[in-house]
């Protein structure tokens, strides 16, 4: 059977490619000898021959189809331009025939289901330079090169979450920051900002993204010097090293413990980060000195390596806070409150977040009576300046009788 019309005004076409196949294609792309590219689909079979829906599409249009990210149905009933119904009749002596038909004279059963999508990866970026040109480029440019490639699961187009990788490239700039200024400082600060002449020399710079599901291409703001040396490339080579999978717990513990606990603790965040994207992940670098190194971290092995890590540099203690305070704001609609412990000199105020189980007794409490609370106090560090911030939760809040005077 032939799946493409012949002498009508569509033109001279050829297969491109198929997507849905059942006793042939019934769903595939097709080109003229004009460039222009049409989405097809079968539509019915009558006695006389079977019935298509054939709709030019723009390449954009037709990655945005092929990777799902248009459902099919809508491909068709919001056309670019004109959408044409072919006939191709069985008697072979008959000719083929295609018009232009309104989308709202299309049969509904002719339509493919409301929710059908293709869902085919698709490159809708520039296909990632090979491993010998960003080597070749390191050296050219005298500085070190990054590459994040990150396979996501959800994404069948060579895009990403805006919020997902912002979140992984503050990690990375973090742990740069971090690893470098435990590099220069034989006791560096637990907190506080990393010194600003480190961070000059552990910045990054993005500089493109390309196709391979997605590729983010970066490389040190700073060059390296006539030796090939940087903190950035010496930063890079420790990175490296601590995402070795081959090495054994005791190995892994000794170098963590060799760039202090601030800088453990960021690099625990950003294979943490790496861990939630839920896909394969690889990390690559190249230098003026270094040849191009990568570290490919499978999604499994990168979520057994993430608890490792919190095994080796835990997470900090979290604080419990059990006594009577007196309640001075409560904000129900941002679900918020405001303890103070009058029984402390100073007096101390909490503030945070109501949780579920409490909620029911906290949206009844009174300001400026007394309560019996449980309030757990978690303190983390903020990775971009090192500095400790603690973020109070209520738990548990119960009545007590008499009111503060």
């Amino acid at each position: 059977m032939n799946w493409l019309p012949k002498n009508t005004i569509l033109g001279e076409l050829k297969m491109q490619e198929s997507y849905v196949y059942y006793d042939g294609p019934r769903v595939f792309s097709c080109t003229s000898l004009t460039d222009q590219t049409f989405l097809a689909a079968w539509a019915e079979e009558g006695d006389d021959g079977d019935e298509w829906l054939y709709v030019p599409v723009s390449r954009a249009r037709l990655d945005m189809v092929r990777s799902g990210g248009i459902p099919l149905r809508v491909a068709f009933e919001s056309p670019e331009g004109f959408i044409f119904r072919v006939s191709l009749p069985h008697d072979v002596s008959q000719d083929d025939a295609a018009a232009p038909i309104r989308v709202g004279d299309i049969p509904e059963d002719w339509l493919p289901e409301p929710d059908y999508a293709l869902e085919i990866p698709t490159h809708t970026l520039p296909l990632a330079e090979s491993e010998e040109v960003i080597e070749a480029k390191a050296k050219q440019e005298s500085r070190t090169r990054l590459r994040l490639h990150v396979s996501l699961p959800r994404f069948a187009r060579s895009e990403a979450p805006a919020r997902g990788i912002g979140g992984l490239l503050l990690v990375t700039q973090s742990v740069y920051d971090n690893v470098g200024y435990s590099l220069t400082e034989q006791n560096p600060s637990p907190r506080g900002r990393v010194p600003s002449e480190v961070a000059a020399q552990t910045a990054i710079s993005v500089v493109g993204a390309a196709a391979s599901s997605f590729v983010l291409e970066m490389a040190s703001n700073e060059l390296d010097d006539l030796l090939g040396e940087s903190l950035f490339a010496q930063t890079t080579s420790k990175v490296l090293e601590l995402l070795d999978l081959k090495l054994e717990y005791s190995e892994l513990s000794a170098k963590l413990a060799e760039i202090k606990p601030r800088a453990a603790k960021s690099f625990r965040s950003m294979v943490e980060k790496l861990a939630e994207t839920g896909g394969d992940v690889t990390l690559a670098a190249a230098g003026t000195r270094l040849p191009y190194t990568a570290r490919k971290l499978p999604a499994g092995k990168l979520e057994e390596f993430a608890k490792t890590l919190k095994r080796l540099v835990p997470e900090d203690q979290v604080e419990e806070v059990r006594r009577r305070m007196r309640l001075y704001k409560i904000d129900t609609e941002r679900r918020t409150f405001g303890f103070r412990d009058e029984s402390m000199d100073p007096m101390v105020d909490y503030e945070g977040a109501i949780d579920d189980a409490a909620w029911p007794q906290a949206s009844h409490a009174t300001v400026q009576e007394n309560y019996d609370v449980l309030i757990l106090g978690t303190t983390v560090i903020d990775e971009t300046v090192g500095e400790r911030k603690t973020t109070y939760r209520l738990v548990q809040v119960s009545p007590v009788s008499g009111m503060v005077q």
